[in-house]
């Protein structure tokens, strides 16, 4: 590279910029691609110092090098492709995006095997860049996280910096063409006397920037986003989200990313018609409930059809809806059709003897929905039209237990083996698990001695909702466990939640529902796994929205009612009720409060990536428009920006009166400032001008002193040919032509090499 140190830093740092990048986009899906980048970027600072001082390679040499590196590059891809076929570590990645991921280091390697070779052309130098922005947009592509987005930044200022001293380089002839090309016509640039060399134009590349991302950042949150889901470079995206017709599957590994999109909307409503303005925050809103678990999958399966006794909602036509006490309200719902689901309040309020709970809303009288025995209600919607949303209504309160579902009685006498799918636990070391948290109960005194059965050893009735309660405590505050949305597996070869309880000990609320699902059924409790959502968004008087964001997964366990009969006249023991276990820890981790303020920065700025760019979607931009009108609208913001205005305008006075007092400075002559540059480059090697010493005079005394200097008797006449043009434009009228300012430069250029080693 030329010895120009403005350029060489400019794009030495882009090379670096690009391999950081690639970096930090693949060190989660490769570990051994950060210690790649660290050796790249080693390999540029390096030579960014060792290029002034001694020969690169020749291109023989720099080929055989190559070959080395690729030699050694092949042998990792081939231990990785190995270990992939043993592991199948990427099995839920395809092997499409693993070939791509492994790009990565070829493209490191091809910089800096590009930049050992010795001297080079524009072409090389638009080939470098061409590889590096290629690295960048693979970088891009794999990362998803605010810092990769600043490294990217950081990479593009670098770039137009180096690019624009390439252009500046190329016109001046400092920088030789491709081999067989034109020749560039040469034009005269304007330099400084900066004593690193020519000018860097750095400052201005920032202010420019600053002024376009001024107007990009607003035109951005203005822009109406698409309604189509978001397009990903071959990777699965693992969203945070509800799909009714998909199986639940945790052998999936990856971070899981937010959606912000809305699921479905409702109205809270009074019997009175005032509208309901408190709905808990946390409701939990059911929408699939899945019994049959194996190898990792949750798959759907129909619900048991286990008759149940008396009748607790009838089915009326026309529907009214049932008294369920002080604080009843109605939901009405309006979930979209490719949902393909119903969704409820959890836990649902039956009324013995009254009319059912929920309603379908159709245009004829409202359609009462019939309970079945996972503790849901039914409605047969093949009469509605398809691909038109759901509409239905479900009268609600909150119970003393907000948890428990109201009593019911099975029918049949033999409901006992109809259950059986519900304790079914195909993952033996779960048992040993749950009968490790058992004994500790036992031990600590929470449970009695006698607690469970003789012969299978499973709690007693009468204990099993405490049982169920106590795996619950357990599973949400084990410092064991830790909730996390970066799924991993620490051993492939086992069940997922075997890995989970053993080995990984981290994961998201479906891991945790399923622990204590197979947990309970272990200790013959029956338990489903509940699919739906955990809170809502209030919008509007009454009107709220549930958010795919808002998606969780929880446990309905199936307890008895020890001696209590639905009905007077029913006999005991046949009595149950579900009950509703969240499993999982309180929230995803936050920052503590006493964090740092570097965490709690990073935190904010995450948040606000997530918010604002990478799960940007139209709702969002309403919401985030209406935020601002609502905060211009306020009186201090608009005493706060006519400050912000009179301030600036009498900065702005200020300064105009200063300058008019001081009066404009003085202009110098332009051949004064480009000749100035020789006169910087030397006095940085200890070339100085004696006092009184006109232009020649000096420039003679200079090419005396560089004669003198071991590898500068070559450009010892530069000084006395710069002082001649400078003559000759000052007080000859005659400015040098753009060819002999071309030659100017590569004159001093040479000596400014020539100096340097």
């Amino acid at each position: 590279m030329p010895t120009d140190a403005s350029f060489r830093f400019s794009t030495y740092l882009t090379l670096a910029m690009a391999c950081v990048i690639l970096g930090y986009a693949e060190h989660e899906l490769l570990p051994e691609v950060a210690a790649f980048a660290l050796l790249a970027v080693g390999a540029l600072a390096v030579m960014f110092f060792l290029e002034s001082r001694i020969a690169f390679l020749s291109i023989p040499s720099a080929n055989r090098l190559g070959m080395t590196v690729g030699l050694v590059y092949f042998m990792w891809v081939a231990y990785r492709i190995k270990r992939e076929v043993d592991t199948s570590e990427f099995a839920t990645t395809g092997w499409h995006m693993f070939i791509v991921a492994m790009c990565g280091p070829f493209v490191m390697m091809l910089i800096v095997a590009k930049v050992a070779r010795g001297e080079k052309h524009a072409g090389d130098y638009w080939t470098l860049h061409g590889v590096s922005l290629a690295g960048v947009g693979l970088g891009a592509a794999l990362a998803e996280h605010p810092v990769c987005f600043v490294l990217v930044g950081l990479y593009l200022v670098a770039a137009v910096w180096s690019l624009t001293l390439l252009y500046l380089g190329r016109a001046s002839g400092t920088i030789p063409p491709i081999p067989g090309g034109p020749p560039p016509a040469t034009k005269a640039v304007t330099v400084t006397a900066d004593p690193t060399g020519h000018r860097t134009d750095l400052s201005p590349a920032i202010a420019w920037a600053g002024v376009a991302l001024a107007l990009a950042v607003p035109l951005y949150l203005l822009t109406p986003r698409s309604e189509a889901s978001k397009a990903d470079f071959g990777k699965p995206r693992i969203e945070i989200g509800y799909a009714a017709d998909q199986m639940v599957d945790l052998n999936r590994t990856g971070p899981l990313q937010t959606n912000a999109e809305t699921a479905f909307e409702f109205t809270a409503a009074y019997p009175d018609g005032a509208p309901k303005t408190d709905v808990n925050p946390d409701q939990r809103w059911r929408g699939k409930v899945l019994h049959m678990y194996t190898h990792g999958e949750w798959k759907q399966t129909e619900t048991p059809a286990l008759p149940i006794t008396p009748p607790l909602a009838r089915r009326t036509e026309p529907w009214t809806p049932p008294k369920l006490g002080p604080g009843q309200f109605a939901i009405t719902y309006d979930v979209p059709a490719r949902l393909r689901s119903s969704f409820v309040a959890d836990p649902v309020q039956w009324v013995g003897d009254q009319p059912p709970p929920l309603a379908a809303l159709t245009d004829g009288p409202p359609k009462g929905w019939m309970p079945i025995s996972d503790g849901s209600f039914f409605w047969d919607t093949s009469a509605r039209v398809r691909g038109t949303p759901r509409r239905y209504v479900q009268a609600y309160r909150t119970g003393p237990d907000p948890d428990a579902g109201p009593p019911f009685q099975f029918e049949v006498p033999s409901f006992d083996l109809s259950l059986s799918p519900l304790r079914q636990n195909p993952v033996p070391r779960v048992k040993e698990y749950a009968d490790r948290v058992l004994a500790d109960l036992i031990r600590t005194g929470e449970l009695p001695a006698d607690c469970r059965e003789e012969r299978s050893l499973v709690p007693k009735p009468e204990y099993r909702e405490t049982v169920a309660k106590k795996f619950v405590a357990h599973l949400s505050t084990t410092p064991e466990l830790h909730y996390t949305t970066d799924l991993r597996r620490e051993n492939t070869r086992v069940d997922p939640i075997e890995d989970f309880l053993f080995h990984s000990k981290a994961g998201h609320c479906e891991r945790y529902a399923t622990a204590l699902v197979l947990m309970l059924r272990s200790q013959g409790i029956p338990a489903a796994f509940v699919l739906g959502f955990k809170g809502c968004e209030h919008t509007e008087d009454g009107h709220y929205l549930v958010k795919q964001e808002h998606a969780h997964a929880w446990v309905e366990a199936l307890l008895p009612v020890p001696g209590r009969a639905a009905r007077p006249g029913a006999p005991p023991g046949r009595t149950y009720y579900w009950r509703s276990l969240d499993p999982m820890p309180g929230s995803a981790p936050t920052v503590a409060p006493d964090a740092g303020w570097v965490q709690q920065a990073n935190t904010w700025v995450e948040t606000r990536f997530d918010e604002y760019i990478k799960d940007y979607t139209p709702e969002q931009r309403r919401q985030a428009i209406a935020r601002a009108i609502e905060r211009l609208a306020r009186p201090e913001t608009l005493v706060g920006v006519t400050a912000l205005i009179l301030m600036g305008l009498g900065a702005w006075f200020a300064r105009r009166r200063v300058r008019r007092r001081t009066g404009p400075p003085a202009a110098v002559p332009e051949p004064t400032r480009w000749f100035g540059e020789l006169v910087a480059v030397l006095a940085t090697h200890g070339i100085v001008a004696a006092p009184g010493d006109t232009a020649l005079e000096f420039a003679t005394a200079a090419a005396t002193a560089l004669r003198s200097k071991p590898g500068c008797g070559d450009v010892a006449d530069v000084p006395v040919a710069w002082a001649g043009a400078y003559y000759q434009d000052r007080f000859g009228a005659t400015p040098p032509s753009d060819a002999r300012l071309a030659e100017l430069e590569s004159g001093l250029t040479a000596l400014r090499r020539a100096l340097e080693q």
